[in-house]
């Protein structure tokens, strides 16, 4: 698997991505990718298929579990399609969805139910 992320500006281009186990991916979407408003992290499988968790709002600072917060959007980019498929999802559940990308790929067919946006 594959990562790209940016953390205000931090982190390398979804165009130079690099390689990364699953423990790599845990601890970058951890330690390097804060939740602010406008960050993501994007992985892209062995099919050239990409997953990406979105910060569409950052966490307010005066919470100190952000676990239960719905707001990264899962996106699935379909570039023949000229949209996504997506979801908001809550931050607590971003590591088995990750996890989840290294077992079965990037493959929206295998993340629940999802809607079609498109661009």
């Amino acid at each position: 698997m594959k990562i790209y992320w940016n953390d205000c500006g931090r982190g390398p281009h979804f165009d130079a991505p690099v390689d990364v186990t699953f423990e790599e991916a845990d601890r970058i979407s951890t330690d390097e990718v804060r939740g602010v408003q406008g960050n993501f992290i994007g992985l892209i499988d062995e099919q050239d298929r990409t997953i990406q968790f979105y910060f569409e709002e950052g966490i307010p600072e005066n919470v100190d579990d952000a676990r239960h917060l719905k707001t990264v959007l899962m996106d699935f980019p379909q570039p023949d399609k000229k949209g996504s498929y997506a979801r908001k999802v809550m931050i607590g559940e971003v590591r088995d969805l990750i996890e989840q990308a290294f077992q079965v790929g990037a493959d929206y067919r295998q993340f629940g139910r999802l809607t079609f946006v498109p661009w």
